[in-house]
């Protein structure tokens, strides 16, 4: 039984009215889910398997690289810095003895009438007799005479330091020169003559006699 829209029949025809048709088209269109609807759960489906499978690809890479990578090595320990130690400060020198070959300070002469004299670099002192004196037996070139001494200036000292005797004492010989301490000696006429290098002031004696210059 079916109803045609103005009655009922009892007998299903084998084609329906082109308006049942349509309306049974219709129901039946109603009846079928959209296609959006079916393709969604599809298309998340598939992203989540492409996400768990990238997902798992990844930590098997990480595991692996983790398993190749050589272990890093320690830093070697640093060596050790030698100790320094400060050298030993060498033992201070003993002053040089003084050589045997050493220039004297003192120079001491015999002059031609028999009287000595000392050479310093600095003066020259002589023993002389005093012009005019008598000589008696107390009192004699050849006993301690008064001592007269002029520096390298001219400058005379009648009463110098007293200049002793002396082993290495010189001979003077008439005619000769010699040279001591920066002085040149001349022997001449009875004349024992000193004059000094550098500033040509001296003095000269003689067995009564005395002279600067």
């Amino acid at each position: 039984m079916y109803w045609d829209g103005q009655q009922w029949h009892n007998d299903i025809p084998a084609t329906l009215p082109p308006a049942d048709q349509s309306r049974a088209q219709e129901n039946a269109a109603g009846a079928q889910p959209p296609r959006g609807a079916v393709l969604m759960p599809a298309l998340w489906a598939v992203i989540a398997a492409l996400v768990g499978t990238i997902a798992v690809v990844g930590y098997l890479l990480v595991k692996q690289s983790h398993r190749s990578r050589p272990p890093t090595a320690q830093p070697a320990p640093a060596a050790a810095l030698p100790t320094v130690r400060p050298a030993p400060t060498p033992a201070q020198s003993a002053p040089p003895a003084p050589s045997s070959g050493a220039v004297p300070t003192s120079t001491y002469f015999k002059t031609l009438s028999g009287t000595s004299c000392q050479v310093t670099a600095d003066q020259v002192t002589c023993q002389t007799c005093i012009p005019g004196e008598v000589i008696t037996n107390a009192y004699t070139c050849t006993d301690p005479a008064p001592e007269v001494a002029v520096n390298t200036a001219g400058i005379v000292d009648h009463n110098p330091a007293d200049i002793g005797s002396s082993s290495t004492m010189q001979q003077l010989s008439n005619g000769q020169t010699y040279h001591a301490n920066g002085w040149t000696i001349v022997a001449s006429g009875g004349w024992s003559r000193f004059i000094n290098d550098a500033t040509g002031h001296g003095m000269a004696v003689a067995a009564q006699n005395f002279d600067s210059y």
